[in-house]
């Protein structure tokens, strides 16, 4: 009983160091998600019209754009045309279709539900690269704008700042604070710009390879959880994510305690990733889902924990994951939405600021010099 929590420890870091061996390989054979989602999407739609499998795939396969996921699908073909069934077949190709892919997939089979099943399927993806969307284009402007002021800000220091403020030496007085300031940075930037380019190039990589660790990733997804805007952010979009594919997999009729292993490979946060390991086990031993979810409020609110109980109270966890999964989905659209509206201020101030100490700087000799004349 002493070393169970080791075990546990052992198995989730051998997880997490096994995703990250094969991090590299995903990279190469990595199928755009609007591909999977036309396939998923049209395969439902043919065999709703009466089309098999074989036959569906055969039509795909010339609408597909993409050489890689093209590659796949025809892999697939031939395995089915070899009496393999499709979820077997999907299962060879698990750096383009997930566990959770394929265990839904099977389920289908299985039931003799296979078209609802990837309209189910074909839904859950949807809504998940509409999320993802959605933060990376909320994310996207305040990324360039950053980078547009440490450029040109490098640029400035090194190139412009000390053309202008050559005119002021030699003049003989004190020059303001501000200006000196501006010299000195200047000066400093110019004559160890190599070595500072080194250096911080070097911090980066040294951050870089202990965030890739899997302690260090640990740590650090811990740390974002605790930041006021950034972790209530990653809550929601977690929440929102374990949600939908729980709603997915309950009503494919996959049960609970591999629904929960299945969802641990699909999160991105490895805190709620070992949460939900850690919870998949103790589910096997009689705990109820809503135990799992309300001994962790840091992770999930009590209205969460509150609405899962009344769902398996009902017998109504689909609906309820269902309900849970559409209101943190559109938290996190209104704050995605409301977020590049708030930066884009604080920024502009920013900005302001920057450009009004350097104006200063510059200006503030010129009247020290017409008051000398």
């Amino acid at each position: 009983m002493v070393n169970q929590p080791d075990d546990r420890e052992k198995k989730w870091f051998a997880l997490v160091t096994e995703e990250q061996k094969k991090s590299w390989f995903k990279f190469n054979k990595k199928v755009p998600i609007v591909e999977k989602i036309f396939f998923v999407h049209n395969i439902a739609l043919m065999i709703r019209t009466g089309f098999s499998i074989s036959d569906a795939l055969s039509v795909i396969i010339a609408q597909i754009k993409s050489k890689q996921m093209k590659k796949v699908v025809n892999d697939i073909h031939n395995n089915i045309l070899q009496g393999e069934s499709f979820s077997s077949s999907l299962e060879k190709h698990p750096y383009v279709f997930d566990n959770l892919f394929v265990s839904m997939v099977a389920a289908g089979e299985i039931s003799g539900n296979l078209e609802n099943t990837l309209k189910q399927l074909a839904m859950q993806m949807k809504k998940a690269y509409s999320l993802r969307k959605k933060i990376r284009n909320a994310l996207t402007y305040p990324v360039l704008i950053l980078v547009f002021m440490i450029v040109m800000g490098t640029v400035m220091f090194i190139f412009i700042v000390p053309t202008i403020l050559e005119l002021y030496e030699g003049g003989g007085y004190t020059l303001p604070l501000p200006t000196r300031i501006i010299i000195a940075v200047s000066e400093y930037i110019s004559a160890n710009f190599l070595t500072i380019a080194s250096l911080l190039v070097l911090f980066i990589v040294i951050v870089v390879m202990i965030f890739r660790t899997k302690k260090g990733k640990f740590a650090l997804h811990t740390v974002l959880l605790k930041l006021p805007i950034i972790g209530q952010i990653i809550k929601n979009v977690s929440v929102a994510k374990i949600t939908r594919t729980m709603h997915s997999l309950i009503v494919t009729d996959i049960p609970i305690v591999k629904s929960y292993e299945i969802i641990s490979n699909t999160v991105g946060n490895l805190v709620y990733k070992k949460h939900l390991i850690h919870s998949s086990e103790l589910l096997t031993k009689g705990t109820s889902v809503f135990t799992t979810i309300a001994d962790r409020p840091d992770l999930f609110d009590n209205v969460i924990a509150q609405m899962i109980k009344v769902g398996e109270d009902t017998g109504t966890l689909d609906e309820m994951t269902a309900e849970v999964a559409n209101f943190y989905e559109e938290e996190v659209d209104s704050t995605m939405s409301n977020l590049t509206v708030i930066i884009e201020p604080v920024l502009m101030i920013f900005i302001g600021l920057g450009v009004g100490f350097l104006a200063v700087a510059i200006i503030m000799p010129i009247y020290g010099l017409v008051e000398q004349v």
